[in-house]
């Protein structure tokens, strides 16, 4: 527009315009200034209105967030979780443990590292405009964040199944009823109407346990049930009396292995034939062995004289240099499922079948001992079991016995679980009580946790990297000081480690009095290991007794079954400087949860009902209405 003095052309933006502009960037700057300010007040710290569950977590550092996770983890070990159906409640503690402290295994576990990983990277991804989003919606609302939770759900729901029995009711197949009637070889076919039935609902229990947990919500979780539909119908029945006579007519069945023979009489196979579903088109059932009848009597009456583990080569060292003390063997193994359906298969057109059987070949041959390249100590890893009870000592002394002498290969990954084996009365081991249901339950692996701390200890000191380990749920006498254990119990957790020398490594076991050593054989490669001392913090004292009713115990007669524990946090790190100058630096933390004395009370009767704990905490009894499983 032309200027009115001096009559020029200007482009003048409007006023509103440009205020707008300076208000914009004025704000911006703002904003910017806010944000810093924002990030520096929260530096090395969980941004605000970060929650778990009820726990707000903002302003915490990550020391401080742990310890207020760990807090409450705590709490829901020592307290359960209460599980009820109709008028019957039952509490499952994560934590199941024994008297001696040592045969302690989790059954519900909580990731607090993982989650305050989590929470402290919140708003820090390194995606800025995400970031500064995330930010700005913490600051309005609360940012609920879960915690990770594995819970063992085949040994809840065994437990639920145990409190629980008046809350299933198994749906029933249609059976098949044979009768034998006189003359003798002859038999009546008939059969038996399905029947529905009812389950509790476990699925959809762990769901909510889980769920609840993710919040460390200890809430309570109640029982429902759900229909059970039978699988095979008396509709689907047809011509099963003609299909039941065909195979009677194969008896004796002769089944067999090599040169061994074992037979099986009319009498007995009428008993073992079944109802099974059929995958032919024109019948939907069919006739066939019972899976678990058959099953068990291969497993009792054949499988013992086919079965043979295989026998690993292994060594031990003498004067410096490797000496054979057991050759290889390789083993077989007969194959059950396979064998059934084999003899399904086959029984209807000759009574003589074989059975399947498997070899088994040994992982180390004696053949190859010139390739180990064994030559000396790469590490020794020690603990000291004083004051350890018969049995305990008994049980280290047969778990060593099974690792001495073992190789490992180069790039293998080793597992003391596989290493070791069964853990039973039939292998030699002897029992540890734990309390189950009010009661003192023999238990087997008391004193394997030595064998685990042991060979822990061996890995960290040969350099080798650790891929499974795991802390006993709290303190244990044998194993301090604090941070140097590792747990182990069947199927989980294990303890491994992989051999990244590039020989053989050999272990050799040494018991003392009152100490077991692991020596780790093989060829040094020049790698060096490092590790600090453990340090040892956040010292929480247990809670008072509690004192559980039961009918077991004469009146006023006590036991106490589990030792009181402090609780404590700990940490060490570890460092490996490999040859080539390579750095593998880890650090090993481990959380302790604060255990009580649990002691055993005689009663006449019940405070309560039954499935009524009474505990006496701070010496003040009071009745609650549920079971205690811990």
């Amino acid at each position: 527009m032309p200027d009115p003095i001096t009559g020029k052309t200007t482009d003048r933006k409007p006023r509103w315009l440009l205020m707008l502009a300076i208000i914009f960037f004025v704000l911006l700057g703002v904003a910017g200034a806010g944000l810093i300010i924002f990030d520096n007040a929260f530096k090395h710290r969980i941004y605000a209105n970060i929650y778990i569950g009820n726990l707000n977590l903002g302003g915490k550092s990550a020391e401080e967030a742990s310890r207020l996770l760990n807090q409450k983890i705590d709490k829901i070990n020592q307290r359960g979780i209460i599980f009820s159906y109709k008028n019957q409640r039952a509490a499952i503690t994560p934590v199941i443990s024994s008297a001696d402290g040592d045969l302690a295994y989790q059954i519900i576990s909580f990731n607090a590292d993982q989650a305050v990983a989590a929470a402290l990277n919140y708003g820090r991804s390194g995606n800025v405009f995400a970031d500064i989003k995330n930010k700005l919606l913490a600051l309005i609302a609360k940012k609920q964040l879960s915690i990770s939770v594995l819970v063992n759900q085949e040994a809840i729901i065994k437990i639920l199944k145990n409190n629980f029995t008046q809350g299933y009711e198994p749906a029933r197949d249609a059976s098949l009823v044979i009768k034998k009637v006189r003359p003798a070889g002859v038999f009546e076919f008939s059969v038996a109407k399905e029947k529905l039935g009812k389950a509790i609902d476990y699925e959809d229990a762990i769901g909510r346990l889980l769920a609840n947990l993710s919040k460390l919500d200890p809430a309570e979780i109640r029982l429902f049930t759900v229909t059970e539909y039978p699988k095979i119908l008396t509709q689907d029945a047809l011509n099963i009396e003609t299909k039941a006579e065909a195979l009677l007519s194969q008896a004796p069945l002769t089944l067999s292995y090599s040169h061994d023979k074992w037979i099986i009489d009319q009498d007995q196979l009428a008993g073992f034939l079944a109802l099974k579903p059929s995958n032919a088109a024109q019948d939907k059932i069919n006739v066939g062995l019972d899976d678990n009848k058959f099953k068990d009597y291969l497993a009792k009456e054949i499988a013992p004289a086919i079965d043979k583990k295989p026998i690993e080569a292994k060594f031990a060292i003498s004067d410096g240099k490797v000496t054979e003390f057991q050759s290889s063997q390789d083993g077989q193994t007969l194959n059950l499922e396979a064998s059934i359906t084999k003899i399904e298969n086959e029984m209807a057109a000759t009574s003589s079948i074989g059975l399947v059987v498997e070899p088994r070949p040994s992982l180390i041959t004696t053949g190859n001992i010139n390739n180990f390249g064994i030559k000396e100590t790469v590490g020794v890893g020690r603990s000291d079991f004083t004051g350890s009870p018969p049995n305990r000592r008994h049980n280290i002394k047969i778990g060593g016995a099974a690792i001495n002498g073992l190789l490992i290969k180069p790039g293998e990954e080793f597992s003391l679980l596989k290493a070791l084996g069964e853990v039973s009365a039939k292998t030699g081991y002897l029992p540890e009580l734990v309390i189950k249901e009010n009661k003192t339950i023999p238990e087997y692996g008391g004193g394997l946790c030595q064998v685990g701390t042991t060979m822990f200890r061996a890995a960290l000191e040969s350099g080798l990297p650790i891929t499974m380990r795991r802390n006993h749920s709290y303190r244990v006498q044998y194993y301090e000081p604090a941070g140097t254990d590792a747990t182990i119990y069947d199927p989980w957790p294990d303890f491994r480690f992989i051999n990244d020398m590039p020989t053989y490594i050999l272990i050799q076991t040494k018991i003392a009095t009152n100490t077991l050593a692991f020596e780790f054989w093989g060829e040094r490669d020049g790698r060096l290991a490092e590790k600090t001392k453990p340090t040892i913090y956040n010292i929480v004292k247990s809670e008072p007794t509690k004192i559980i009713e039961t009918l077991d115990l004469k009146p006023g007669e006590t036991k106490c079954t589990e030792r009181a524990h402090n609780g404590a946090d700990a940490y060490f790190d570890y460092k490996v400087t490999y040859p080539d100058g390579q750095i593998k630096e880890k650090r090993f933390s481990s959380h302790y949860v604060p255990w009580r004395e649990v002691c055993l009370l005689g009663v006449e009767k019940l405070s309560s009902s039954p499935g009524t704990a009474a505990s006496i905490d701070s010496g003040q009894a009071t009745s609650t209405p549920l079971v205690s499983t811990n």
